[in-house]
């Protein structure tokens, strides 16, 4: 019984935090209309979010490389009979790693 309303709770605080977003934007480009604001300048009053382009061989790299801190953790694990804490230092050397990696490149991207 207790699994079902926490699943309940969790689902309806999320609902309830959309509502609450959808109405809001409603009431407000309500007032906008009521005050005599076009339709095309509606438009420009939600926020506009730039991409940069580099930002999915950022991800790439650094999700890929996580996998890969996965791996020689499970590899040192099975073969080399290392205690389960390699994998937190695996992972967290793989990604900085990666990081390190994008940064050097983004670089050298700016610079051209």
């Amino acid at each position: 019984m207790e699994e079902i309303l926490v699943v309940f709770i969790i689902f309806g605080s999320v609902g309830a935090v959309i509502w609450k977003f959808l109405d809001g934007r409603h009431h407000e480009r309500m007032a906008m209309i009521d005050k005599g604001v076009k339709a095309d300048e509606l438009k420009g009053s939600l926020p506009r979010f730039r991409i940069s382009p580099l930002a999915n061989l950022k991800w790439g790299l650094f999700f890929s490389s996580i996998g890969l801190g996965i791996l020689v953790a499970t590899y040192m694990n099975e073969t080399l009979r290392w205690e389960e804490s390699v994998f937190p230092s695996m992972i967290f050397l793989f990604g900085g790693a990666a990081l390190v990696l994008f940064y050097n490149i983004a670089k050298k991207k700016v610079t051209e």
